[in-house]
């Protein structure tokens, strides 16, 4: 039963999700970078708009989550 198990787990089983995740992101941050080159200032003020607004959003949330509990 144990050899069974563990043959299943060695086919189904992907060791590199995370490595594919990070390959994903990646493909997104290339173009980014490419464009940095040709427009500095612009590709500057997408980032800190991306992460201004990233941030505005998670500190919403966590509000939100202070004021409104869930009743479990």
């Amino acid at each position: 039963m144990i050899s069974l198990i563990r043959r299943y787990w060695n086919e189904l089983v992907s060791y590199d999700g995370g490595l594919s995740l990070l390959m994903m992101d990646a493909l997104l941050a290339v173009p980014l970078i490419m464009a940095a080159f040709f427009y500095p200032l612009e590709v500057l003020a997408f980032v800190v708009v991306v992460a201004v607004v990233s941030l505005a959003g998670y500190e919403g949330y966590v509000l939100w989550r202070k004021r409104h509990p869930t009743h479990i």
